[in-house]
């Protein structure tokens, strides 16, 4: 279930990211050089944001795998997703 939930995540975020572009292409191509200029940052955002919404999600779902260990063993998978995911 959380691994869906994580999918439907990277999908919105992949979606957002390209409406976003698709919309600052749209006024870059009515503008000036410096609506590129936007064009490029809001493109270079929006794929930030993408990155770190898919980052946590799949975060999310390493979390809930480690509940399924105890002890040392838990504390290792979670340190070892707070690694991987930048999450310390």
């Amino acid at each position: 279930m959380k691994e869906a939930k994580a999918a439907a995540v990277a999908a919105k975020a992949d979606a957002k990211a390209q409406m976003k572009t698709a919309n600052a292409n749209k006024k870059a191509a009515r503008t000036s050089a410096k609506a590129n200029i936007e064009a490029s940052e809001t493109r270079a955002d929006a794929r930030k944001d993408a990155a770190s919404d898919k980052r946590d999600a799949d975060y999310a779902v390493a979390k809930e795998k480690c509940d399924a260990f105890a002890g040392d063993a838990k504390t290792n998978c979670l340190n070892e997703a707070k690694a991987r995911f930048g999450k310390l």
